[in-house]
């Protein structure tokens, strides 16, 4: 079952799956081209064949939501597995996303973001409780390790506080300021 959606806010659900059919290779193009892929779910741009609400605008983005189970339709085991392993892969706009990090109970993630400009959202979840959620431009690739090492050397606290700077002043600037203000000067 893929979910199709179109910037237009028409959508859908649908048994078709613009994946079928597809060979291997093609569907690997697909899934290494798609607009973002995380957690086996790609989101691939569609033609306006598939919009959901009738005729499509000149202006209308039609994207699928594509599942592993679907992208791996009629495929040979082998062949499953290879382009499993490629779903396994988070990335936006044909940037590689960070892998999950888990210190302790800590997890920072980093993930594509819920609208469709190239964004990633930076996340740090301390057991059931967010500790920072931001949204921004995948800029530098370092910027989940910086978040990583603020939580080990200063604790939860000033992951707290990056979150409530980093609105205005930019993830990596939040960052840099914290760890600033946070360790101690020789004098």
């Amino acid at each position: 079952m893929a979910t199709i959606s179109c910037s237009c806010g028409a959508t859908t659900t649908t048994r078709g799956n613009p994946l079928r059919g597809l060979s291997l290779e093609d569907r690997v193009e697909l899934v290494r081209t798609a607009f973002a892929v995380d957690d086996g779910i790609a989101t691939l741009e569609l033609d306006g064949s598939w919009h959901p609400g009738g005729e499509p605008d000149v202006a209308c983005v039609v994207l699928a939501d594509v599942d592993l189970v679907d992208a791996c339709v009629g495929l040979r085991a082998d062949e499953r597995r290879s382009l499993s392993t490629l779903l396994g892969l988070s990335h936006v706009s044909g940037r590689l996303l960070p892998a999950p990090v888990e210190v302790g109970p800590v997890r920072f993630r980093v993930t594509p973001a819920e609208e469709f400009t190239g964004a990633v959202t930076y996340l740090v979840y301390d057991g059931p409780r967010t500790l920072l959620e931001i949204t921004e431009q995948l800029d530098d690739r370092r910027t989940l390790g910086l978040l990583v090492a603020l939580y080990q050397d200063h604790g939860p606290a000033a992951v707290v506080q990056v979150d409530g700077l980093a609105p205005r002043l930019g993830l990596a600037a939040a960052i840099a300021g914290v760890t600033r203000a946070r360790t101690p000067h020789v004098a």
